[in-house]
């Protein structure tokens, strides 16, 4: 018999991993200026309503609810590091003037 669990942890393992180059791309150039912050903001929602609807359920699926919260946590750090760098960030008509 096929253990599908394995291709559930497969799944989180590919979801922990899948938004990591974003993440670096952002720190690496210090700008997050053509990520849509409405994207992540609704995929931030869609997750905290997964993730309460598979807790509420009697038998909830512990793949699931990892992977909701990975996915939770990846966004709010790509929205944090747009919304840090788009603060800090220093255009090249600003460094001339100065």
């Amino acid at each position: 018999m096929f253990n599908w669990q394995i291709i559930g942890y497969l799944g989180i393992f590919f979801a922990s991993v899948y938004r990591i180059p974003q993440i670096t791309k952002i720190y690496r150039t210090k700008q997050g200026g053509d990520i849509s912050k409405r994207s992540f903001l609704l995929q931030n929602a869609a997750y905290i309503s997964l993730i309460t609807y598979v807790c509420g359920k009697q038998e909830g699926d512990v793949i699931l609810i990892i992977y909701y919260i990975i996915g939770l946590i990846q966004n709010i750090t790509i929205i944090a590091m747009k919304t840090y760098y788009k603060r800090g960030s220093v255009t090249v008509d600003d460094a001339v003037t100065s």
